[in-house]
């Protein structure tokens, strides 16, 4: 493309972005990482997979926050797009679509995200028309060298399944898997496209279970329109969280009573006063006041929709177990579902009621015991109950082992 970049809309292109770029890379990103390495929020341990709902094509900070992250797990209602050959292109088409992408890098080059309705708009036009012209924009110029690219549905059984092209009229859930390498290794990133609302999400069992699939994730929320707080995405937030171990997030993801709810522990990082006037409806006052309880300061970059206040908050929660587990633990596996199940729906003489989340399914276990034999009792005591593919399950530190 030697001659191409000789051409005056793509040297107008490429000063504008350099100069961009290296801005908000020396100035935020590079922040961010040291950030997080001084406060051990992120360490060389953390490889398991970064789940960001809501990210459409925030790679940059997913990559700053979690660097080490083996695999990444993006979720987004924006297209996913396909990768043009400009080879074939006249030179106004191809004017218009580097116009296209310097428009839609502009709003987070300038204020750390994209906006919902300036993507769409942008898809709208030339080929410029989804998220991975920016996802594959943001993995190069974070130093790694994309290796594959495939796109595919999810199949009834939540696996990949992948395709030449993704087709319009096909309504299996669509997503693109990008390969690439860089400091730490082999990576994969997941981007699909899916709404996660209650209603399209009970129907979707094997996108549970695609989810499932990549087993205890750390969580990236950022500029998530407060979408968790709402009643409408209350199933999708509880295997978010069930599937948790760290949570980075500023004050749109979790509500902060939900996180207490269930058990993290909080640290808070920043300062948090107000929110936008568009979403005073969510302003958390107990979150506040956790903000002066631990006597946050003042964080060395801005990110979130509080930036034209000159605030950012950083809520850094960790899951812990309720109560500490002496293993090997047996227990007896009696029922297992899609959605989860009120613990008093189960007979009042099931000793020890709790449940795991393992594949997409809510499955649930009563009894303690040290050993197989003490089980047995419970187990009898269960089917005669009605449950009658009841088994026993013995729980490691790392594994389980199931016993008929």
């Amino acid at each position: 493309y030697s001659e191409f970049q000789l051409k005056s809309f793509y040297k107008t292109y490429a000063n504008t972005t350099h100069t961009n770029w290296n801005y908000f890379s020396v100035n935020l990103l590079f922040v961010i990482k040291n950030w997080t390495e001084q406060n051990q929020v992120c360490t060389p341990e953390d490889t398991i997979t970064l789940f960001y709902p809501f990210a459409g094509p925030d790679f940059p900070f997913a990559n700053a926050f979690y660097p080490y992250a083996k695999n990444y797990l993006f979720i987004g209602l924006e297209n996913i797009g396909e990768i043009p050959d400009i080879s074939e292109y006249m030179d106004i088409e191809t004017a218009e679509f580097l116009n296209s992408m310097t428009e839609a890098l502009s709003d987070f080059f300038t204020e750390g995200y994209f906006k919902t309705q300036t993507m769409k708009n942008n898809f709208r036009k030339s080929n410029f028309n989804g998220v991975v012209h920016p996802l594959l924009f943001f993995i190069y110029r974070t130093n790694h060298t994309i290796t594959g690219f495939n796109y595919f549905v999810i199949d009834n059984y939540g696996k990949p399944l992948f395709v030449e092209r993704l087709e319009p009229l096909d309504k299996r859930i669509k997503g693109v898997k990008i390969s690439f390498e860089g400091k730490y290794g082999e990576k994969n990133l997941y981007y699909i496209q899916v709404d996660l609302s209650n209603d399209n999400y009970k129907e979707s069992r094997e996108l549970t279970t695609f989810i499932s699939n990549f087993g205890l994730k750390n969580v990236f929320l950022k500029s998530a329109s407060y979408l968790l707080h709402q009643s409408n995405l209350s199933d999708f937030r509880q295997l978010l969280i069930s599937q948790a171990n760290k949570i980075i997030q500023d004050d749109s993801g979790f509500d902060f009573k939900f996180l207490k709810e269930n058990n993290c522990d909080i640290k808070v990082f920043g300062n948090y006063s107000r929110t936008l006037n568009s979403f005073n409806n969510y302003w958390q006052p107990d979150l506040n006041a956790e903000f002066d309880r631990q006597n946050a300061k003042k964080l060395p970059f801005r990110f979130g929709y509080n930036v034209p206040f000159d605030e950012t908050a950083i809520i850094f929660a960790t899951a812990k177990p309720a109560h500490s587990i002496d293993y090997p633990l047996f227990r007896v596996q009696f029922k297992m579902s899609w959605h989860k199940l009120p613990i008093d729906s189960f007979p009042k003489n099931f000793p020890d009621i709790d449940f795991y989340f393992d594949e997409g399914y809510y499955k649930y276990t009563t009894g303690n015991c040290k050993t197989q034999d003490e089980c047995r009792e419970i187990l009898d005591m269960v089917r005669k109950n009605g449950y009658k593919d009841a088994f026993i399950i013995e729980f490691q530190k790392d594994f389980r082992r199931n016993f008929q």
